[in-house]
């Protein structure tokens, strides 16, 4: 299953081998300065739009790879079965997708930690936190490799 991990300045999303055979490409790398938005959503669904680009398109099944977009592209690494979906928003031509969505199955708690490791990296106060992406604990790994922490 895809995982979305913070490295230094990057966010990465860490794929497993057969997802990299599958959506025909290796982990994608984001600059931390892209992100624009973090949102956790129990519906897979709500995370597809546009059409099918490069990927496999099973629904209720799979859904990996690149989407088209109105002039942009979505990453998705989604597994309907396996929990709900961390959406990352991005800036305009900032990076190479305008969202990310990946499966998770704590969705709440991951996108919690990814805000929080936002906020690190971007000097946000730790009171700030819950009004820009900042947040608590789950499965992404930070700087340091520990889940939940940086």
């Amino acid at each position: 299953m895809a995982r979305l991990t913070v490295r230094a300045e990057e966010l990465v999303v860490r794929l497993s081998w057969w997802e990299k055979i599958v959506a025909r490409r290796r982990n994608v790398h984001l600059p931390l300065e892209a992100v624009e938005s973090v949102e956790a959503d129990p519906s897979w669904w709500r995370a597809l739009r546009g059409s099918p680009g490069r990927g496999v398109w099973i629904p209720d099944v799979l859904c990996l790879g690149v989407r088209k977009v109105a002039g942009a592209k979505d990453f998705v690494a989604l597994r309907p079965r396996q929990g709900g979906v961390v959406s990352v928003g991005l800036r305009p031509m900032s990076a190479a997708f305008a969202r990310v969505a990946v499966s998770d199955r704590i969705p709440d708690g991951t996108a919690a930690t990814l805000r929080t490791a936002l906020n690190r990296a971007r000097g946000t106060p730790p009171g700030r936190a819950d009004r820009e992406p900042g947040g608590g604990a789950s499965g992404i790994s930070t700087p340091n490799g520990d889940p939940g922490s940086s």
